[in-house]
């Protein structure tokens, strides 16, 4: 993937200098954005407008927590909020935040990164349940990091390998909006034929889930670099100036030489660690996890990992959507995932035990396993239930 490469893009509309850390619209690769979504799918989006996969990036007036921000000098406890960037390690404040990702865990917070013209993260993040401030240290820009799954048709406009913090990137919206598990949709648009879009509850369960996996996996890549010159978190398309697309692209097969992904690598097994990298002690590989051969995350967005270990995988009886709705249809609601496990299994099972939280994404805060292990005996830590409440009320 080299400089020349950059060419290959010349025709993209959305071709802009510097990196585009805002939706650029409708773009060459098809994606017309989710508000276009809506003019026909009313009750799909609007039950998806309510899910966490639409409030993940938000302004500071939309989505600033209410905890984070009476708390924003210090919480409770005496431990100081936010007060400068991870990589400039320059002072800013509450008014200097131009987005804020996440609220029902925790919340982070993106300031300007002058250097290069992205978003650089704060250095402490916000616990939502314990209502405390803890130490964050990501110090890469978030457009360079993350975005591939903090948006929508996120795509790598230009990218020279010598020189990784003059990359270029654009995205048609933020956040996991209705492209990003259905694909592009100017052609449906278009022709309002069900056939030009993908259909993941009509897929077969593997590809249903693998549009899932996309995001929710922990993985390392040493193909792309962010601007800071580190291994990514996340996957581009190999192409510059192309985007994911649902239903049509299998990223596991994505220069697979130069990614670490254990558990979909067949050469990377989860029974392994991997010391330092992103993957250092991500999967339990205690005396339990030997025995049953299931090994539960450790670290959270690992649940595709997770998954694909379980029997409910292996003997294709479920994908990810089957218990989990990204949006409710017309006349039928979106489901509770913890019933689903009843339609199965009638009492059979407590969800709470088979699905213990291990998975650790703050201080003492825990994602719920997927390896479905029928005799867990894992614990688990606490949890997230209760809805955000936000700063700024409308």
């Amino acid at each position: 993937m080299g400089w020349i490469a950059v060419a290959a893009v010349a025709a993209l509309g959305a071709v802009t200098a510097g990196c585009v850390t805002g939706p650029s619209g409708p773009t060459a690769d098809g994606f017309v954005g989710s508000d276009a979504c809506q003019k026909c799918h009313q009750a799909e989006y609007r039950t998806w407008k309510d899910t966490y996969h639409a409030k993940m990036i938000r302004t500071l007036k939309d989505g600033l927590l209410k905890g984070a921000g009476e708390n924003w000098a210090k919480d409770t406890k005496g431990t100081a909020g936010p007060t400068k960037g991870n990589i400039d390690g320059q002072a800013y404040k509450l008014e200097d935040v131009q987005l804020v990702v996440g609220s029902l865990w925790k919340q982070r917070y993106l300031v300007k990164n002058p250097a290069t013209g992205n978003l650089q993260f704060m250095d402490k993040q916000w616990n939502s349940v314990h209502r405390q401030w803890e130490n964050y240290g990501q110090r890469n820009d978030w457009e360079t990091q993350c975005a591939t799954c903090h948006a929508t048709g996120y795509r790598l406009l230009s990218y020279d390998p010598a020189n990784p913090a003059a990359q270029k990137v654009a995205m048609s919206e933020h956040n996991t909006g209705c492209e990003a598990c259905h694909g592009p949709g100017a052609k449906h648009v278009q022709s309002g034929k069900g056939a030009d879009l993908f259909n993941p509850g009509k897929a077969s369960k593997e590809q249903a889930s693998l549009v899932c996996g996309y995001c929710h996996v922990r993985k390392e890549n040493y193909n792309f670099k962010t601007a800071q010159d580190h291994p990514r978190e996340d996957q581009p398309h190999p192409v510059v100036g192309q985007t994911f697309k649902a239903g049509q692209d299998d990223w596991r097969k994505w220069y697979p030489d130069k990614m670490l992904i254990p558990g979909v690598n067949p050469a990377q097994p989860v029974s392994k660690n991997y010391p330092n990298t992103d993957l250092n002690n991500a999967f339990w590989l205690d005396e339990q996890a030997q025995k049953s051969g299931l090994h539960d995350a450790r670290k959270h967005h690992e649940e595709y990992q997770e998954f694909i270990q379980s029997s409910h995988y292996k003997k294709n009886v479920l994908s990810c959507s089957d218990c989990h709705s990204p949006h409710a249809v017309a006349g039928k609601a979106l489901s509770d995932p913890k019933a689903t496990c009843e339609g199965c299994h009638g009492k059979k099972y407590d969800v709470s035990k088979i699905m213990p939280g291990t998975g650790s994404t703050a201080a003492n805060l825990f994602v719920a396993t997927h390896t479905f292990n029928p005799n867990q005996a894992r614990k688990g830590g606490p949890r997230a239930t209760s809805a955000p409440e936000y700063f700024y009320k409308k």
